[in-house]
């Protein structure tokens, strides 16, 4: 044999009778109590951005439940407007009507009984004045 094969073959042998590595166990230290460990401090950071996130969210959520409630509380108010307009309107072209009937003989003769329980015995009609204050 060469003399590269024998230290080939020394190197092999010292391979194998060599033990094999075992790996350290890390030593258990303990932490100073006033500072704590980096990973806690990165888990609160991400805690408190999810609380957060929650937060605006639940903010989100909240307005749009207000929103909602002062879109149905203006709504009712509209109806409740519209039905007053209805009722004006109706009560309106009611008066106009009655106007229309009493600008007439007939209607001046019969406002005069009803209002003044009067009932003129000549046939010449009876001429009201209003005055005003």
């Amino acid at each position: 044999m060469t003399s590269l094969a024998k230290a080939a073959d020394a190197i092999g042998l010292a391979v194998l009778r060599a033990p094999t590595p075992q790996r350290k166990v890390p030593l258990e230290r303990e932490e100073p109590r006033g500072k704590p460990r980096r990973k806690a401090r990165r888990r609160l950071k991400l805690r408190f951005g999810r609380l957060m996130f929650a937060a605006a969210i639940a903010y989100l959520v909240g307005a749009g439940a207000i929103g909602e409630l002062q879109l149905v509380h203006v709504q009712s108010q509209e109806r409740q407007m519209l039905e007053q307009l209805r009722a004006t309107t109706s009560h309106s072209a009611q008066l106009r009507s009655q106007l229309r009937q009493m600008k007439t003989q007939t209607g001046e003769a019969q406002a005069v009984r009803q209002v003044l329980h009067y009932v003129p015995t000549t046939g010449s009609p009876v001429v009201i004045t209003v005055q005003q204050p």
